[in-house]
């Protein structure tokens, strides 16, 4: 049989099936089966098969769909129809039943705007995952290096008044006691290299040396005692005022605050 041997065609009233239209068409433009065969990779056997709407020598559906379409775009029209046509005509008008996942695939092409809509997450969402994030970040922290948060805050909140009640000494540390200062603040900037003895309050005279330039404060809740070996060795501030430098006899140079009563003579 010659691949362009075609059946009896239809009576003249009767319209023309998804096949017949394109056979039609491929005539109207003057081409064989082996001329589209060539051109769009499909055999003439298919070719011909679907012009005829013999459906049992066609592959699969959905090859045989693809191909319909295919065959349609090469004669100018658009496939998809003339294949949806093509299947209902072999089906006797009644369409296929869909299973859930095709149901659920073409209600989604009848709504693009809401396939091209974004999700929206809302902002209060977005402000709670970040605080969770945060806060089990901050625990894991605090887990590792064990470190209590609120113990450090207790600290800092009581550590101004203990540092308001408590007393400094430069010159000896250790004599911090916890008491009330603001009695006597003796500040001295040193102008050479300096020897000193320092006596606060009670507490045992300690001597100590203070290079040129720098800096002491000594504090204390009645009285200090300052001894230097050198003269005008240094600069002195009595709470904040500039005093004098201490008048010396035999190398030594002291100062006591508040200055001793002087002594009374015996009757």
């Amino acid at each position: 049989m010659n691949v362009e041997e075609l059946p009896s065609p239809p009576p003249a009233d009767a319209p023309l099936s998804a096949g017949e239209q394109l056979r039609q068409l491929r005539q109207e433009q003057s081409l064989t089966l082996e001329e589209v065969a060539d051109a769009t990779k499909i055999s003439t056997t298919n070719l011909q098969a679907i012009e005829a709407m013999a459906f049992e020598r066609l592959p699969a559906d959905s090859f045989t769909r693809g191909q319909i379409m295919l065959y349609a775009a090469f004669l100018g029209v658009d496939g998809r129809p003339l294949a949806d046509r093509f299947f209902l005509e072999r089906d006797g008008g009644k369409r296929p039943q869909c299973t859930p996942l095709q149901q659920c695939l073409r209600e989604q092409q009848l709504m693009p705007k809401r396939l091209a809509e974004p999700t929206h997450v809302s902002s209060a969402a977005i402000a709670a995952l970040l605080l969770l994030l945060i806060v089990s970040s901050f625990t894991a922290f605090c887990f590792y290096f064990s470190w209590n948060p609120f113990a450090f805050l207790i600290n800092k909140v009581s550590s101004p008044t203990a540092s308001s009640t408590s007393l400094f000494h430069p010159a000896d540390p250790a004599t911090s006691n916890g008491g009330q200062h603001n009695n006597v603040q003796i500040q001295a900037f040193f102008k050479k290299d300096s020897r000193v003895l320092v006596a606060l309050d009670d507490k045992p005279a300690l001597e100590h040396t203070y290079p040129k330039g720098a800096s002491v404060l000594w504090e204390a809740e009645k009285q200090v005692f300052l001894e230097f070996f050198q003269p005008d060795s240094a600069e002195l501030q009595l709470n904040g005022a500039q005093i004098p430098f201490p008048d010396g006899s035999a190398g030594h140079f002291r100062l006591r605050l508040p200055p001793a009563p002087p002594s009374t003579p015996v009757p």
